[in-house]
């Protein structure tokens, strides 16, 4: 399978970065769903508008308008800038879950609760993409239990992704030994990595480019723009992680060992699963520390 640059983001001298004209699509996408559009209405819609799609076609369908809804790049990865805020992206997580319960899709599908919960947080380590809840179609096999599997894991009739396949009650057992770590590990809980509270030299260096620049035409002064922008939105997300930090540690002061799993301190200190192929995953907490588990005996 050939991946793509997902619409909103363009290619420019080796780096991904945000395309602002498709970036306002994507919001506007987003936005429409959270106020209750489908997605086959936001697709009707794009297409009697003329809007074209990242391969400048006016080619729009409810499956386009849905992977764009569940692309986890959005909320910003190693490689790709935030484009949606995660609040606006959970709540359009859980409404296409709902979506899917109501229809004649979801109907009398188990476990309802454990997808809502885990709904974009469980990523896939091979490709990046989110993961999809589904019912075992051979249950003799399977013994009927529905797993979280990678929603590439078929592209085209083909098997495009080796992910591996993690069970509800696996995600939960994950999620009870990683915070018990981090109740038996302080060192989880301090800052993933000591960082310069102040603007970084490279911005400094950027700024002072800016305000001695005598010559300069307004395709270099809104690169140079551009990427002052970037380096103080890194100074910002450095100060985010002090405050995920120390929330983190008001979360579990003075708490014990759990032994269910607790939905509450899930929520306050997992950021997202990473799913490997050989049964093992990396849980990423808020202050971006991680650790590997392995599940398959969980």
């Amino acid at each position: 399978m050939q991946w793509h640059t997902p619409i909103g983001y363009k290619v420019i001298n080796g780096k991904i970065e945000v395309y602002e004209e498709h970036k306002n699509l994507v919001v506007q996408i987003f936005t429409d769903y959270d106020n209750g559009i489908s997605a086959w209405r936001i697709a009707k819609n794009l297409k009697e508008m003329g809007v074209t799609n990242a391969h400048d076609r006016v080619g729009w369908s409810h499956a386009t308008i849905g992977r764009i809804l569940e692309n986890y790049n959005y909320l910003g990865t190693e490689y790709y800038p935030q484009i949606i805020d995660r609040e606006l992206f959970e709540r359009v997580q859980k409404r296409r879950e709902q979506v899917r319960v109501e229809g004649s899709r979801g109907k009398h599908r188990p476990n309802k609760k454990e997808r809502l919960i885990f709904s974009g947080v469980l990523i896939c380590a091979e490709c990046g993409s989110v993961y999809s809840h589904i019912q075992p179609h051979n249950k003799k096999r399977s013994g009927g239990i529905p797993k979280w599997k990678c929603k590439n894991y078929v592209y085209q009739n083909r098997v495009s992704c080796g992910g591996g396949f993690i069970s509800d009650k696996q995600v939960e057992e994950v999620c009870i030994h990683a915070i018990n770590e981090l109740i038996h590990n302080p060192k989880l809980i301090e800052k993933y990595e000591m960082k310069e509270q102040q603007v970084s030299p490279e911005y400094r260096r950027i700024t002072r480019s800016i305000e001695e620049s005598k010559e300069m035409d307004a395709d270099e002064m809104m690169a140079l723009l551009f990427r002052q922008a970037s380096e103080r939105y890194k100074t910002l997300e450095v100060r985010d992680e002090d405050i995920k930090t120390e929330e983190m540690r008001q979360t579990l002061a003075d708490r014990e060992e759990i032994g269910e799993f607790d939905e509450e301190l899930y929520r306050k200190l997992i950021k997202q699963i990473l799913v490997y192929k050989d049964d093992t995953v990396e849980v990423v907490f808020y202050n971006n520390n991680s650790i590997k588990i392995g599940y398959r005996d969980l």
